[in-house]
């Protein structure tokens, strides 16, 4: 019984193996906004975020769908960060889980969320057009 499964988990370890040094099975893939911020725009949402990220941050996911803009970022630290943008109070639906922190920001109809856990939200509110801060409260 040993015997097969060490003939079944040997190509498994081959597999993982091969995919991980021979395709960059651990390389993070990044993705460029822009399309998806000018989507936004299109639909007619203003005080978009720009489409480069801090210094040493990754952009990695970005999406516009149901008037919902959501970027996706990785810090210098490798930790998430998720910026939430619409024209729907994302105050109540867009929570921080425990341990997160989540900054809300308003201007006009116009909610930035920006959540995330162990992340330095700093570096990435300084560069929305919309100020954001743990209350809300936009000034």
């Amino acid at each position: 019984m040993a015997l097969s499964l060490i003939v079944l988990l040997i190509p498994v370890f081959l597999i993982v193996g091969a995919y991980r040094f021979l395709y960059g099975g651990d390389t993070i893939v990044t993705v460029d906004p822009t399309e998806t911020i000018a989507s936004a725009q299109r639909a007619g949402m203003d005080h978009l975020p720009p489409a480069g990220a801090p210094e040493g941050w990754l952009i990695v996911t970005a999406q516009f769908r149901d008037g919902v803009l959501r970027i996706g970022y990785l810090d210098q630290e490798k930790r998430g960060v998720q910026l939430v943008q619409s024209r729907t109070d994302l105050a109540t639906t867009e929570r921080a889980k425990p341990g997160e922190t989540r900054l809300v920001g308003r201007s006009g109809d116009v909610t930035v969320v920006l959540l995330g856990k162990g992340a330095d939200l700093g570096p990435l509110a300084k560069l929305l057009p919309i100020p954001v801060s743990e209350s809300g409260s936009a000034k």
